[in-house]
């Protein structure tokens, strides 16, 4: 398990369990007539979503390449989602980072967008329950992670 070697950086206070983000289509993605390069929704933190996952109608809207196909475990039972390669960009937290977005095909949903723990391990992160707060801080120093998108 890692440890942190320093304190971490400035705290961020989000209010409640929702966050904005922006999916971009990939940087190198060429344009399209009618496709947005970009798409901006709310994201239910999720502590338990070990990834971000995404409405597969997002993924459309936005001609995202697909990369994978994976079966995820979800309240329901296990499933076959579309994993696509897209920009995930959270403004109130400075994070920007090209990812994969798990696309689960689930027509009655709460939420566009789940933040996952992939998100979530890029920050020192508490929830204070009687508060409805999220507090976030950057460690000193950036998590290991893998670098699949070279």
């Amino acid at each position: 398990m890692n440890t942190l070697s320093q304190a971490p950086g400035p705290l961020i206070t989000i209010e409640g369990i929702v966050i904005d983000v922006i999916i971009h289509r990939e940087p190198n993605a060429t344009p399209a007539d009618g496709v947005p390069a970009f798409l901006e929704h709310g994201a239910m933190i999720d502590t338990g979503a070990s990834a971000t996952c995404i409405d597969y109608r997002i993924a459309h809207a936005l001609k995202l390449r697909q990369i994978d196909q994976r079966t995820i475990g979800t309240v329901g039972g296990p499933i076959q989602v579309a994993v696509f390669l897209g920009m995930l960009e959270i403004p109130q937290l400075g994070f920007k980072r090209l990812d994969r977005l798990f696309a689960p095909k689930i027509e009655r949903i709460n939420y566009s967008v789940l933040t996952g723990r992939s998100v979530l391990k890029e920050f020192v992160f508490t929830y204070d329950g009687p508060a409805d707060v999220c507090h976030f801080a950057r460690p000193q120093r950036p998590p290991d992670h893998d670098d699949f998108a070279s």
